[in-house]
């Protein structure tokens, strides 16, 4: 026999999980299949519903309605906390790639795709560390304490988490800035030193000169930062997690 509490329980269940999955980038990638994102958010839902239906009441089907989409609204606010971080890096990587001259290979791409190559590089690489270090087991875990913190209908997306939210939107740029900071800092030097060659030889082809120089100084820069880089990733998805649950305490 059909139990309907447990059903309703469990569609609010999913509308919390897949809208966290529609934006978080990770799930959200063109090459991330629809089916296998939506299959993921139904396993996670009946995994979770069991502890999160308990002492669970269905509302009427007014407020049932409601319920289902704040919960979808819950998911979205806290997908895209988690995903700021990747944001970071992606625009990090697109300041770094118009420094060092990347921008031209938009511009000549016969398929018409806007594609960075060093932004590419940089998220891809945050993806990579972000499963290194086990990051989806630890958004996963705040996913599903977050029906701890805020049980099924309790929880509301308020104005007063819109500046903490917006504060976040401003870390993120300044993230991304300081991440891109040693290759811009590098690119503005060499910048210097050409204009300084052309001012002494003025027969040089800075154009024919530059654009190697910069693509070679750029990416010995890149390189020479990817230990570091490692430790600051691991910083910024520590700070994501505790980022989700000051977000969920907020919205309880």
């Amino acid at each position: 026999m059909l139990d309907f509490t447990f059903l309703a329980a469990f569609l609010l269940v999913f509308a919390r999980i897949s809208g966290f999955i529609a934006v978080f980038p990770l799930f959200a990638l063109t090459g991330v299949p629809a089916l296998l994102r939506l299959g993921l958010a139904l396993i996670l839902a009946l995994i979770v519903t069991p502890v999160a239906g308990k002492g669970f009441a269905a509302p009427a089907a007014a407020g049932y309605v409601f319920a289902l989409a704040n919960e979808v609204l819950f998911g979205l606010a806290t997908g895209l906390t988690a995903a700021l971080v990747f944001y970071a890096l992606r625009m990090a990587g697109q300041l770094m790639g118009i420094q060092i001259g990347f921008a031209v290979a938009e511009l000549l791409d016969p398929a018409g795709i806007q594609n960075n190559v060093v932004a590419e590089f940089v998220f891809l690489l945050g993806v990579i560390f972000f499963f290194s270090v086990d990051g989806h087991h630890a958004v996963i875990a705040a996913l599903v304490r977050s029906f701890e913190m805020v049980p099924l209908t309790t929880g509301a997306v308020k104005s007063s988490v819109v500046p903490y939210v917006a504060r976040l939107i401003g870390g993120m740029f300044s993230t991304a800035l300081q991440l891109a900071a040693p290759v811009l800092a590098v690119m503005v030097v060499v910048d210097l030193a050409l204009g300084l060659m052309v001012r002494m030889v003025p027969q040089i082809n800075v154009f024919m000169l530059g654009f190697p120089l910069k693509v070679a100084a750029g990416l010995l820069i890149l390189a020479g930062l990817l230990p570091v880089l490692g430790v600051v990733l691991r910083q910024l998805f520590d700070r994501m997690v505790a980022d989700i649950l000051v977000l969920v305490r907020g919205l309880a």
